[in-house]
């Protein structure tokens, strides 16, 4: 249950900055690391509008933070990710 709601989240994470860079051309300029690095953070993701629950929102939340936690562990144990 635990692993199909972080698969889900991280499905919405990728369709928000897919969203991102069709809002955005100049994003297509930039790594998808970089995209990732730029929008999720130790306090969570970027904002997604379609989340419609407060619960919701802070599952996402919760992922990304896990997520960024993961980037940087993976970036100090092994250097950068390519």
């Amino acid at each position: 249950k635990t692993m199909k709601r972080h698969i889900d989240n991280l499905w919405l994470l990728g369709g928000e900055l897919i969203r991102e860079i069709n809002m955005d051309e100049s994003l297509r300029q930039k790594t998808p690391l970089d995209l990732i690095r730029d929008n999720v953070s130790e306090d969570g993701g970027p904002y997604y509008c379609h989340l419609d629950t407060e619960e919701k929102m802070q599952s996402f939340d919760a992922t990304c933070k896990k997520f960024h936690k993961f980037l940087i562990k993976q970036k100090n144990n092994h250097g950068p990710l390519v």
